[in-house]
C-alpha cells in the first residue's frame, strides 16, 4: 500500500490515535511497549499494523522513503523505543492538524522565502541556513510549545531533511537544502503530502526477495532513478490534489502578522484563532468552526473602537455591502449559541458545514480590522 492519502482501516486508525494521544498532551511519543500493550487489549498486533501502513519511496534502510510513521529501527522496534508520526499522519488524525501539521506548513512557507532570499555568489557556494530566531521573525505568532517540538519534526520531513549544529547558547542552526524550493506554493496538508509523494524515488526492484552478488551502492539518487543499469518502468506522478479549502486566505493572515510590529494591539491570539478556524474548516468540524468564528468576532471590536460586535455591526462605518455582512454575522450569533450551549436531547439535532456562515462575510470584517490597525 503506497497511497498516503487513501483512507485507513479502523485498526490502522486506532494505531495512529494510540501513538498521537500522549504526544498531543506532552510533546513526547509513547514507548512502543505502551502502544503494544494498548492494542493487545483490543486483540490487535501493533507490529503488524505499523508495517501495514502506506509508505512511498524505497524500503526503509535502502534509501529515501516516507510514510505516516517513523522509527529509528523500522523492522525491529524495541519496547523502550519511541517511534512517532509524521506530518502526513494528520491526514488521518485531525487532532494533529492545529498543533503539528498546520504550524509546520507555516514554517515550510517561511523556509521557502528564507531560501529565496539568500544572496547568490558566482564565486563561491553559499549554504542557506536558518535558526529559530529567523522562524520567529517570519512567524511572530508561532507558539513556544511548537517551537520546542520543531526540530524533531524537521528531522522526519523530506522537505526539511538536513544537518543541524548547536551553538554555545544552546540554539541550533540548520542547513536548508535546495529541495525546499520544490515546496513553494504549498498551502494545505494534502498538497504537501502529494508533493512529497511526487518527489520520492520509485523502487524498481523487490528488495525483500532480490539477491545481489555484490553490494548495491546508491548515491545522490534523483527522482525516479534507481542507480541500476536497467531501464526501470517509471510510474506516472500522482495526479495533483486540489488544495484543501480554507476559511481565511493565508495572504490575509500574513498581513495581520506583518502588522504586529506597527500597532498597539497584540495580534497573536487573533492570528491563532484564525489558523485554528482554518484547520477545523479543512477538517469539516462545524461545531469548532462556529465556536471559533464567534470567538474571533468577540475579540476584534476594540480595534474598531466598539465595545462589542453587536455595537460594531450596527454603528461602525462599514459601507453598505460590508455592513450587510456584519449584520448577518451578528444575527448568526445564534448558531454559535446552538453549537456551544444547546443541551443534549432525545432526538438527533446536528449542525453541519452548511450551517457555517460564508467565508466572505468574515474576510470583509477582517479587512476592516487590518485597515484600522
Amino acid at each position: 500500500m503506497t497511497d498516503l492519502l487513501a483512507p485507513l482501516s479502523d485498526e490502522q486508525d486506532l494505531l495512529l490515535i494510540t501513538m498521537s494521544g500522549p504526544y498531543a498532551t506532552s510533546g513526547r511519543w509513547p514507548t512502543w511497549h505502551f502502544v503494544r500493550q494498548t492494542l493487545d487489549r483490543e486483540g490487535l498486533d501493533a507490529d503488524e499494523l505499523i508495517q501495514s501502513l502506506p509508505r512511498v519511496g524505497l524500503p526503509p534502510g535502502q534509501g529515501m522513503s516516507y510514510g505516516l510513521t517513523w522509527s529509528n529501527r523500522p523492522y525491529v522496534i524495541q519496547d523502550d523505543a519511541c517511534p512517532g508520526l509524521t506530518v502526513a499522519a494528520a491526514l488521518h488524525v485531525p487532532d494533529l492538524l492545529p498543533g503539528m501539521a498546520q504550524p509546520f506548513l507555516n514554517v515550510l512557507r517561511a523556509l521557502v522565502e528564507i531560501h529565496r532570499a539568500v544572496p547568490l555568489s558566482p564565486d563561491k557556494v553559499v549554504q542557506a541556513t536558518f535558526t529559530p530566531q529567523m522562524i520567529r521573525r517570519a512567524l511572530p505568532s508561532i507558539s513556544d510549545l511548537f517551537m520546542a517540538r520543531l526540530l524533531a519534526i524537521l528531522d522526519h520531513e523530506p522537505a526539511t531533511w538536513g544537518g543541524s549544529r548547536w551553538g554555545a547558547d544552546e540554539e541550533w542552526t540548520r542547513e536548508l537544502g535546495r529541495e525546499i524550493s520544490r515546496y513553494g506554493g504549498i498551502s494545505d496538508l494534502k498538497s504537501y503530502v502529494s508533493r512529497v509523494v511526487e518527489l520520492m524515488p520509485e523502487p524498481s526492484v523487490d528488495f525483500q526477495h532480490a539477491t545481489f552478488s555484490a553490494p548495491v551502492i546508491m548515491r545522490d539518487m534523483p527522482r525516479s532513478v534507481t542507480g541500476f543499469n536497467s531501464a526501470p518502468e517509471v510510474s506516472p506522478a500522482p495526479a495533483p490534489q486540489p488544495p484543501a479549502p480554507v476559511y481565511v486566505d493565508e495572504s490575509l493572515i500574513k498581513e495581520l502578522e506583518d502588522k504586529q510590529g506597527t500597532t498597539q494591539w497584540d495580534l497573536g491570539k487573533l492570528v491563532q484563532l484564525i489558523r485554528e478556524l482554518n484547520s477545523n474548516f479543512t477538517a469539516e468540524n462545524p461545531y469548532a468552526c462556529l465556536a471559533l468564528l464567534r470567538a474571533i468576532l468577540d475579540h476584534v471590536p476594540p480595534v474598531l473602537q466598539m465595545p462589542d460586535f453587536k455595537q460594531a455591526a450596527s454603528n461602525y462605518a462599514w459601507g453598505q455591502t460590508d455592513g450587510g455582512y456584519a449584520r448577518k454575522l451578528r444575527d448568526a450569533r445564534a448558531l454559535g449559541d446552538d453549537a456551544l450551549h444547546r443541551q443534549i436531547g432525545r432526538k438527533p439535532d446536528l449542525l453541519n458545514m452548511d450551517d457555517v456562515p460564508p467565508r466572505r462575510w468574515l474576510v470583509k470584517i477582517l479587512r476592516h480590522v487590518i485597515d484600522a490597525l
